[in-house]
């Protein structure tokens, strides 16, 4: 198909690389610091460049419950860890029920991950794992060949959209066709004979593929039942492909219902020369 834009895919694998680093790298300073102070003003500074980073981030975001609740997420390790570190300085000696809230910190921040969770909420990463976006994106067919049940589209699209919990389950890809460098059209068509297409989320199958959500469409497809629909993924040159969605959206409906685009052909004035589409 096309890059299913690899590197926002990288950037949340990067993203997640450095935030499990620094969850090592806090774990060890806490237990250090557990018995010597040697290391109290590296983390204490750590702790409040982190700290202040996350207040820079929710400036960003617009006010609200999301914006609040996402800060608190953010500012959730960094906060702890400060306050265990001053505790093990303020409390002489060392104690067992400081090692254990240095680990207990250590693994509900790596497994919980909650400056993640804060980037989910406010939609700046997908809500797919790193890992799982770095296997799609891995995955993922890198060209188009002839439609066809054989496609590697439809195959990718069985194996990530269709399965129990995706993004569409119970439907398959068929009459995939490329539309431009980075574009593409194909059905989507329900396998449960009588049963509707579902409603499928764009925000969740632009996190999927990893694309702008705006360059996604699902509509239906004049003449035929709920069972099927087309998707529209990219923009086609001279936005040809998206003549199909926009003539039975905006103009079939109000101005000329009941009719339906059998074909496009794209006029190249400068050139003199017709396309078909």
């Amino acid at each position: 198909m096309m890059s299913l834009g690899p590197m926002r895919g990288r950037i949340a694998v990067a993203r997640d690389r450095l935030g499990r680093t620094a969850t090592l790298t806090g774990a060890a300073a806490l237990t250090a610091g557990a018995f010597t102070g040697d290391l109290h003003l590296a983390t204490i500074g750590g702790a409040g460049a982190s700290l202040l980073y996350g207040l820079l981030w929710s400036a960003t975001l617009p006010a609200g419950p999301v914006r609040d609740t996402a800060t608190a997420l953010y500012l959730a390790p960094s906060a702890t860890m400060a306050a265990l570190f001053v505790t093990e300085r303020v409390v002489p000696g060392v104690h067992w029920w400081e090692l254990a809230a240095d680990a207990a910190w250590a693994a509900v921040v790596w497994f919980v991950r909650p400056a993640r969770m804060a980037r989910v909420m406010t939609g700046r990463e997908p809500s797919l794992t790193p890992e799982a976006v770095e296997q799609a994106q891995q995955e993922a067919p890198t060209g188009l060949a002839p439609a066809g049940d054989r496609h590697p589209m439809a195959a990718w699209w069985s194996e990530h959209a269709a399965i129990e919990g995706g993004v569409a389950p119970g439907t398959a890809l068929e009459h995939i066709e490329r539309t431009g460098p980075e574009s593409m059209t194909a059905v989507i068509r329900s396998t449960h004979p009588g049963t509707p297409v579902p409603t499928i989320s764009l925000t969740a199958l632009s996190a999927l593929l990893d694309w702008d959500e705006e360059q996604i469409t699902v509509a239906k497809i004049p003449g035929r039942g709920a069972g099927v629909r087309r998707l529209t993924v990219g923009r086609a040159p001279h936005e040809a492909a998206d003549l199909y969605a926009h003539w039975v959206q905006n103009i079939a409906p109000k101005g000329m219902p009941g009719t339906t685009i059998t074909a496009v052909r794209v006029v190249d004035v400068e050139a003199g020369r017709e396309v078909e589409a």
